[in-house]
């Protein structure tokens, strides 16, 4: 049982022991126990076993270290009591304290996007593992600047959001994709808010549209940075097809909003036409004339005469030389009006080709010259060594093997002034087959000549490659007795026809004798 003490005020409990169970005998009876009293244990000895505890004043050793001692109480003193929210600040993160601002500030949208940003980014790096580049890539929680500008931005836009201005939240949210658009690696966050300003303007009422125009075009930019060519070019489109109704509208830098779509529009499509050009040639040409129909609209005369190049190189690799040459002539004529001696040379070289693709070989010799004599001018090294390889291939298909030399050499001397690897290769192989075809007409008069000097200069080729070929092939000296015996043997051919001759002469008369006999003998038997 427990002993209870009773007092006339208080009533204490104190239970000193406890109860056990009875315990029961073999025939029933149960056996009763006396309570059993717990004495308290005494105080432990010496320093406490437990977490905390009261340690014992310090006693001084000196009057040094007791100054010491209250000038750090004094200190203490001095530094101000800090509440649960300060003391928060220094135990948990930044991150962490900055979204429990932005939710006690009542922005609850602003912090949900900002923590989906975040954990979509740490969901991203993980996925790639610890070999990726995003691994060593700070993460957006662990930059308290970005953080800031975040906080501040987003909780405007909300704020903007609620008083109906949606003019404000896309000028907010546009600051936010410019802030991040300035850093290099932080496309994707960019581009989130290129996106959100885009859907924002679709709210926004009583400007005509332009913000609608302007988040499509900076949505089509971003996707053409992401080299998605296809969905920005839809942008662009619609980006076009709105601000062609306010051709008035004016950027900061003072153009119209018209123009700058059409500029884009060219570019793009230049993009999407160079990349289905292999796979579908008719659909490349259908993009390359869009293009070339923005840049008129553009009314930029250099944009206009790119898109006009691009336009008859393409209508030349179809087969078509004649429309590319009314194309290239048109960029030719606006690279002179313009002084681009660069463009003039590209021009040449486009129409030559053209030419020779028709057939007309003087032609297209006549701009190859054209571009030879610019691209040197202009100082233009790669041109000018580009210029010569082309004039020296087609005076080698035309045998004109001297020409073609000549134009091959330079361009091979160039190409290794300019240490351009593939350039030095193939001029080189260029040169050597025009230098061999140059020679070929003498290798082969000295090999059916085969005297002594002849063979002597083919061995000496043969050891140094110096093209003398083109040199008189020399006369072989006969030697002294050689000439002895000649002189003989002539001698003794000489008499030996003039005996013949005087034998041949003696025939003859007795040829004529014998038929005065005979004619003689004749005439007497007549008689």
């Amino acid at each position: 049982m427990a002993l209870i003490l009773t007092h006339q005020d208080h009533i204490k409990t104190i239970k000193m022991a406890a109860t056990l169970p009875a315990i029961y005998s073999g025939g029933g009876t149960q056996i009763k126990q006396s309570p059993v009293m717990k004495v308290p244990s005494p105080p432990p000895s010496g320093k406490p076993t437990g977490k905390y505890y009261l340690k014992p004043i310090k006693k001084f050793q000196g009057k040094k270290e007791k100054d010491l001692f209250y000038k750090q109480q004094q200190l203490r003193s001095q530094q101000p009591l800090l509440d649960k929210r300060e003391a928060a600040q220094f135990r948990n993160t930044f991150f962490h304290t900055l979204c429990l601002d932005m939710l006690q500030e009542g922005f609850h949208q602003a912090f949900s996007e900002l923590y989906a940003l975040a954990k979509e980014q740490r969901q991203e790096r993980e996925a790639a593992g610890p070999e990726s580049s995003l691994w060593n890539k700070p993460l957006l929680e662990d930059s308290h600047e970005k953080l800031e500008m975040i906080k501040t931005l987003l909780s405007n836009s909300e704020q903007a959001l609620r008083a109906g201005d949606r003019g404000a939240e896309y000028d907010a949210r546009f600051k936010l994709a410019r802030f991040f658009q300035s850093f290099s690696g932080d496309k994707q966050l960019s581009d989130h808010f290129f996106s959100s300003c885009l859907a924002t303007s679709k709210a926004v009422e009583g400007d005509s549209g332009r913000m609608l125009a302007e988040g499509h075009c900076n949505v089509g930019l971003a996707l053409e940075e992401s080299e998605n060519i296809f969905d920005a070019c839809d942008n662009f489109e619609a980006f076009y097809k709105i601000v062609s109704e306010h051709k008035d509208w004016i950027n900061a830098e003072n153009e119209t909003l018209y123009a700058n779509s059409c500029k884009h529009l060219t570019r793009i499509y230049f993009k999407i036409g160079e990349k289905i050009e292999k796979d579908d040639q008719e659909s490349s040409l259908s993009y390359l004339i869009k293009a070339y129909n923005m840049a008129k609209e553009s009314t930029d005369k250099p944009l206009e005469g790119v898109a006009s190049y691009k336009l008859g190189v393409a209508y030349n690799k179809n087969g078509d030389a004649e429309t590319a040459l009314l194309y290239l002539n048109g960029y030719l004529e606006i690279c002179k009006a313009h002084d681009d001696e660069e463009g003039i040379g590209k021009a040449c070289e486009a129409i030559a080709k053209a030419y020779e693709n028709q057939g007309n070989i003087e032609e297209s010799i006549r701009y190859l010259e054209q571009f030879v004599t610019v691209a040197e001018r202009s100082k233009q090294d790669q041109a000018y060594s580009r210029a010569c390889s082309d004039l020296g291939a087609v005076y080698n298909s035309l045998g004109r093997y001297d020409e073609a030399t000549d134009y091959f050499s330079k361009s091979y001397n160039l190409s290794r002034a300019l240490n351009d690897a593939s350039s030095i290769s193939m001029s080189r192989v260029f040169f050597g087959v025009t230098a061999a075809h140059r020679m070929i007409g003498g290798v082969v008069n000295h090999i059916n000549v085969a005297n002594r000097p002849t063979l002597e200069r083919l061995t000496e080729w043969k050891n140094n490659r110096g093209d003398e070929f083109n040199k008189p092939i020399p006369v072989e000296e006969e030697p002294a007795m050689a000439k002895v015996v000649e002189e003989v043997m002539d001698e003794q051919t000489a008499e030996a026809d003039e005996e013949n001759k005087n034998n041949s002469n003696d025939a003859e008369d007795d040829e004529k004798q014998q038929d005065e006999e005979v004619k003689e003998e004749h005439e007497k038997t007549d008689e």
